[in-house]
């Protein structure tokens, strides 16, 4: 088998695999009946269940955003091809996707806050949505604006060019990799966290709204090009969002 081919193989095993766990793992908790995490909460959260909730996050980020950098991945782990052999090839890569994951795994820390905030006002059903038609409505407002930015376009423009990134940041040995693997996440973090706040209007725990915003994340990321994708959803977003804010008034 070309060395090529086996490298691929190798990386897309890796990703296939560990998101595969986290789609599992974000299964088993969502099938737990006891939802005990999930529920309202009359008594402060303890710093235990804030891990815990960090924890619950940093899976579902793994899920979500994991398979969306593969071309990125993959087109690392080629271009190291290059300058090492196979045994060593696999070190580059995983302190990229480390450094990449690292990024997300903070940000799973803001989405844990933000639960425990809503919780604490009761603002959050049993299955992590908003009970609340006006945060709804900033929620789909926010990402649907901010879809429609030059922010976003700056960031996205980089997910969706892996050759471009590297050539603007290549960095050699393994810290290099890491740093590498952190900037790309920074970009992705930029180009999808309003999106993320779209969670609390589907439910966090709703698995097929989970996979319909990572399916979408995919769509944009590695396989659309250009902004316009992004730009029609965030139309569709804030014409929603208008229409809930508008219904949520009325009442």
């Amino acid at each position: 088998m070309p060395v090529l081919e086996r490298e691929r193989i190798l990386v897309l095993g890796g990703i296939v695999g560990l998101a595969g766990l986290a789609w599992l793992d974000l299964w088993r908790r969502a099938g737990d009946t006891a939802m005990g995490a999930a529920m309202p909460r009359l008594m402060p959260w303890s710093f235990a269940d804030l891990i815990a909730a960090a924890l619950m996050w940093a899976v579902m980020m793994t899920a979500m955003m994991l398979p969306s950098a593969t071309p990125m991945l993959l087109l690392f782990a080629g271009a190291k091809r290059q300058q090492r052999e196979l045994s060593w090839m696999a070190t580059p890569t995983v302190l990229f996707a480390a450094g990449y994951l690292t990024v997300w795994l903070t940000f799973s820390l803001l989405g844990a806050s933000l639960q425990w905030a809503l919780q604490a006002l009761l603002l959050l059903s049993p299955h992590l949505a908003t009970t609340s038609t006006l945060l709804g409505a900033v929620f789909l407002l926010l990402a649907g604006g901010y879809q429609l930015t030059p922010w976003k376009d700056a960031c996205l423009i980089h997910c969706q060019s892996p050759l471009g990134f590297l050539l603007a940041h290549w960095r050699e040995g393994p810290w290099g990799a890491l740093r590498m693997g952190l900037h790309h996440g920074a970009y992705c973090v930029g180009c999808c966290w309003a999106l993320m706040g779209l969670l609390f209007v589907g439910g966090v725990m709703n698995l097929l709204w989970v996979a319909v915003l990572a399916g979408f994340v995919l769509l944009e990321k590695a396989v659309a090009r250009g902004p316009w994708p992004s730009r029609l959803v965030g139309i569709g977003l804030v014409g929603w969002g208008a229409y809930v804010l508008y219904t949520g008034l009325r009442l």
